[in-house]
């Protein structure tokens, strides 16, 4: 029997003048059997609350957008308001999502009937552009909160029945626990077996300046570097690397490795002549591990890249990542 999965939907829309469309938003997905989420619960306008708004918007399942007469609230950094950002995140983030959209007429009515305070009056140029961003997909159009009510319980429907959202399932549903492990087993081997393949392969064809994985990990673990020159913390680091990677002691391998970090994608790393650092770079080049100059700045070379990869495929570990996010230089 299928689970009874709870969608969670985020609602954008502008506030003040959409109190009642959005209460019949919450209204159809309450019915529909799922769960609203959304601005109501921010503050409008803090910058800081953005990142807040796109972790809801990350966690639910299901984007809406209520779009009426207003823009809304300008976040500074952009120029763009909020809903717009909330929008454009969800559709770069590929959430499901679908719009509803005040029709024109209507809104001539509402205007009549409530004021001019339901309409646009700072930046009636941006609302039209981001209107017709959002027509340029599929959009339901409404023209009373009922209509909204529809288009919500029809669309949720569908996505009720989307194997790819997961949802919130209730913890009184029996779950087939034993199935659920076979699957992760299976995957866990499946993916172990991939991986000794990309390493026999890399093992088998790959070299390093004219030496094969092991030897050149070797050398470069067996290479002495004079960790004295540098300070406490940097010790306690390669240290803690090479008792991480299972070896006896810390070498030039363990340095890096760390280093890897400061290069970040091949970008050049600047550094000055004399200290310990620059000798353990110069070792490197010897290696053919690394080039470049003081002037131009250095970067590891092919090989180099290629080491470094291969070491985060066999050596990296979670307790590894954990070393380098107090990666001292």
């Amino acid at each position: 029997m299928a689970h009874k999965k709870k969608l969670q939907v985020f609602v954008s829309s502008t506030y003040t003048d959409l109190h009642e469309e959005r209460q019949a938003a919450v209204e159809a997905i309450l019915m529909a059997g799922h769960i609203p989420a959304g601005m109501e619960l921010f503050a409008a306008g803090d910058q800081s609350q953005m990142s807040v708004i796109k972790r809801w918007i990350n966690e639910s399942d299901v984007y809406l957008l209520i779009l009426g007469g207003r823009y809304g609230s300008i976040e500074p950094e952009s120029g763009k308001s909020y809903i717009h950002l909330e929008y454009e995140y969800a559709v770069a983030k590929d959430k499901p999502f679908f719009a509803v959209v005040i029709e024109e007429d209507h809104l001539e009515e509402k205007v009549k009937r409530v004021g001019s305070s339901v309409l646009e009056k700072e930046n009636p140029q941006k609302l039209r552009e981001f209107r017709t961003q959002v027509l340029s997909k599929i959009v339901r159009p409404w023209r009373d909160p009922r209509d909204i009510k529809l288009a919500i319980m029809e669309t949720m429907s569908e996505f009720s029945r989307r194997d790819d959202l997961i949802g919130w399932i209730p913890g009184s549903e029996e779950v087939n626990t034993g199935a659920v492990a076979e699957e992760i087993a299976r995957l866990g081997k499946e993916n172990a077996e991939l991986r000794f393949q990309v390493a026999a392969k890399s093992t088998d064809s790959t070299t390093y300046n004219g030496l094969t994985f092991e030897k050149m990990y070797k050398i470069l673990t067996d290479e002495e570097t004079n960790l004295s020159e540098y300070d406490a913390e940097v010790i306690e680091t390669v240290n803690e690397v090479a008792q991480v990677f299972g070896d006896s002691k810390p070498g030039l391998l363990h340095l890096f490795w760390l280093l890897g970090f400061r290069f970040n994608q091949n970008r050049t790393y600047s550094i000055s002549r004399g200290g310990p650092e620059y000798k353990t770079i110069l070792a490197l080049v010897d290696f053919g591990l690394v080039e470049g100059s003081e002037l131009s700045g250095f970067h590891p070379t092919e090989a180099g890249r290629q080491l470094l990869l291969r070491l985060r495929l066999e050596r990296e570990t979670k307790k590894a990542r954990q070393v380098v996010k107090r990666l001292p230089f």
